[in-house]
């Protein structure tokens, strides 16, 4: 295996006994106001490993820090899920406010009658333009206004008070933050201080998806094989010479076919390959790259051409001729057949289509400096590793390739602040967790022996490899600042699934139908929605078929609370075959969260235990034959069960007063720090108030 930066093994120092709980520090520290607060999130980092490995010298700087401070537990959200969790660190709060309850929501009444709900990404969704005029030119359309893309994270973020108060302020990368939002300072009475920020988690990519990968192949279908996440197409190969064509965007200037589908942008591929060495030459929109076998490219600017000449649109506003990305290309085999790996299509931060930072030009100012960079939310391309597109080494060397770029922007945020607060988020940590997880663990049922004995070490050397990047953040701290180093949540196997569905279908929640409609439905396919009271989509949620706000809905309001009732208390009664708990808490939403929309949140939050999941199917309506099967993914890792089975970890420079501390705490934290009153609608505290 080539050495990688962030899962190379850190060498050298040897780390001091992990402190049993947050001891007090010398002096005041704790009742001092600090000129800087720095933040540094690593999505996942559970506790446990944090421990072990401090314990066995392989974390000297989180060692030193914790001696400095304390390390804590710190409770996660209720569901612990990334969006969720850090939209409850952004507001201080909880869903009940910022009404985010799970990477997948949905509309419960969609215009598109032939889905029963309409699924989206929870935190943002494009809308369009109820006004929409177009400018005809024959078979084409010049939009004139089109759709938008809304941020549904509701609720101020901590940096509106800190921006409104004078303070500079700077956010890398952070979940629940796209499209990115000028903060509102309208309630300060200052200056307004700087603000920088580049979204991270909910960017897409230029499809408008979260990543779809490309694998050119002469395996693949004539008219290619789409799976979750990605794509293989067809590589057409003449002797050493090979074409293809890569699906861009929809065309925007295309009216859409009667059954509403939009042409997609495409640009062709060409392959040459040596006839007896294996490096072949791609051209592509215009560069040409020579790539070794098992080499990556740079990045390279795509120009997705609508066809239409620039002086047709001449004083259409907002109507361009081309859409740009960039991808990486990486050449995955030469012989005996060519294969040629193409990264989802990023937004081009030197000419993002989308705004992806504020200011705007923030994206461009760190490509000049840095070279193009991942602009898509989640870099780390797990589902072409998941559907055999990359192998184990070919992902983490992907990884890696994010992963620098990551802390290239993370070390020039170092060293260039002066003044206020910087938070910066590393997603790698959860991302290489999740497909590395059943190397570690002796139970999963997914574990291969060869594997195992290969990559059992990966997330043990993935957690000493960012103790480094403490380290950075030790040397940028000066007496007075504040640090603090912590993760959402902790991490666990993910050995089996529940199918949600398939247990409501079973104990006469839901119902199947007999007709072949219902049996070709996209979503919950031989659903018979006139005699089903209850559903289960996205990963901790389930949602009664209620009357008035499900389009075809069946439970009346009054039944509602009974209802959940019923099924919360029977869901935990479910054993597995050896008589395990699969479920071990179950939530009724508006009991611990008052405010929540009930037109938004899941009427009850499903809580499961240790090792079990929602199943793949469920996730996105899918009712399996198989109550609990085995996970045989290569994601094998997961949080997304009872939040008090995955803690996250909080490590700082100062003593940790709160009893019970928990994400939420984070915001009025750094408030405080400034000297600003917490808002009336967080709910989180000071961590560090004095006693």
């Amino acid at each position: 295996m080539q050495r990688r930066e962030f899962i190379h093994v850190v060498a050298g120092g040897t780390a001091a006994a992990l402190l049993p709980g947050c001891g007090l520090t010398t002096g005041d520290a704790s009742q001092a106001t600090a000129r800087r607060v720095l933040v540094v999130a690593f999505d996942g980092l559970d506790p446990r490993i944090v421990e072990s490995l401090m314990s066995a010298g392989r974390m000297p700087n989180l060692a030193r820090l914790t001696r400095t401070g304390c390390m804590t537990r710190i409770a996660t959200s209720n569901p612990p899920q990334t969006p969720v969790a850090f939209a409850n660190i952004i507001s201080g709060a909880d869903p009940g406010l910022h009404q985010v309850f799970d990477f997948i929501h949905r509309d419960p009444n969609p215009s598109d009658t032939s889905l029963p709900v309409r699924p989206f990404f929870s935190t943002a969704d494009a809308a369009r333009s109820q006004r929409s005029w177009a400018i005809p030119l024959g078979s084409w359309q010049l939009p004139l206004t089109g759709s938008s893309t809304d941020l549904l994270r509701r609720g101020p973020a901590f940096w509106d008070y800190l921006v409104a108060r004078g303070i500079d302020t700077q956010v890398y990368y952070l979940p629940s933050n796209y499209p990115p939002k000028e903060p509102d300072h309208s309630a300060g009475g200052a200056q307004p201080g700087r603000f920088r920020m580049i979204s991270g988690m909910g960017t897409p990519d230029l499809l408008g998806s979260y990543g779809e990968f490309t694998l050119f192949t002469p395996d693949a279908p004539r008219n290619g094989r789409t799976v979750g996440g990605g794509r293989f197409a067809f590589l057409s190969m003449i002797g050493d010479r090979g074409q293809a064509e890569l699906i861009g965007p929809p065309n925007f200037l295309r009216p859409a076919n009667p059954d509403g589908h939009v042409e997609s942008l495409r640009t062709t591929v060409h392959v040459v390959r040596d006839p007896q060495h294996r490096v072949a030459k791609i051209t592509i929109s215009g560069s040409t790259v020579l790539l070794n076998e098992g080499e990556w490219s740079h990045w390279i600017p795509i120009d997705f051409s609508t066809g239409i000449p620039a002086s047709a649109v001449m004083g259409a506003v907002g109507a361009p001729t081309s859409l740009r990305g960039m991808v990486r290309l990486f050449l995955k085999q030469v012989f005996p057949k060519l294969e040629l790996y193409v990264s989802p299509i990023n937004i081009d931060p030197m000419e993002p289509i989308n705004p992806i930072s504020v200011p705007s030009r923030l994206a461009s100012d760190l490509a000049r400096r840095h070279g193009r960079f991942y602009t898509i939310g989640i870099p780390e391309d797990t589902k072409a590793l998941s559907h055999r597109a990359l192998n184990e080494e070919q992902f983490q060397a992907q990884c890696e390739l994010g992963m620098k770029e990551r802390i290239a922007h993370y070390r020039q945020a170092l060293a260039e602040f002066t003044s206020g607060c910087l938070f910066f988020y590393f997603g790698a940590t959860d991302l290489l967790q999740h497909m590395f997880w059943r190397d570690r663990d002796e139970q999963h049922p997914g574990r291969v022996p060869d594997e195992a004995a290969r990559f059992g070490h990966v997330i043990d050397d993935l957690y000493a490899s960012i103790d480094r990047l403490v380290g950075d953040a030790l040397a940028a701290i000066a007496p007075g600042d504040l640090l603090m180093v912590l993760s959402d949540h902790g991490f666990t196997s993910f050995r089996r699934g529940f199918n949600l569905n398939g247990w409501l279908r079973e104990n006469g929640f839901m119902r199947q139908s007999a007709t072949a409609q219902a049996a070709r439905a996209p979503m919950f396919p031989g659903v018979d929605w006139s005699a089903t009271k209850a559903y289960g989509l996205g990963m901790n949620a389930l949602y009664l078929n209620l009357v008035g706000r499900e389009r075809l809905g069946t439970v009346r309001a009054k039944a509602r609370r009974t209802l959940l009732a019923e099924i919360g208390e029977k869901l935990l009664e479910v054993r597995d075959v050896d008589g395990t708990p699969i479920v071990t808490k179950t939530v009724i939403t508006d009991e611990i969260y008052p405010g929540a929309d009930p037109r938004i949140a899941p009427d009850l939050i499903v809580g499961y235990n240790d090792a079990y999941r929602a199943s793949w199917d469920t996730i996105l309506g899918g009712a399996a034959p198989e109550i609990v099967e085995d996970n045989m993914d290569r994601w094998s890792g997961e949080h997304l069960i009872d939040p008090d089975l995955v803690p996250g970890v909080l490590v700082a420079n100062r003593a940790v007063t709160a009893t019970q501390p928990r994400i939420c705490d984070i915001a009025p934290t750094i408030l405080a720090e400034f000297g600003i009153q917490k808002p009336t609608q967080m709910t989180g505290q000071n961590l560090f108030a004095p006693n």
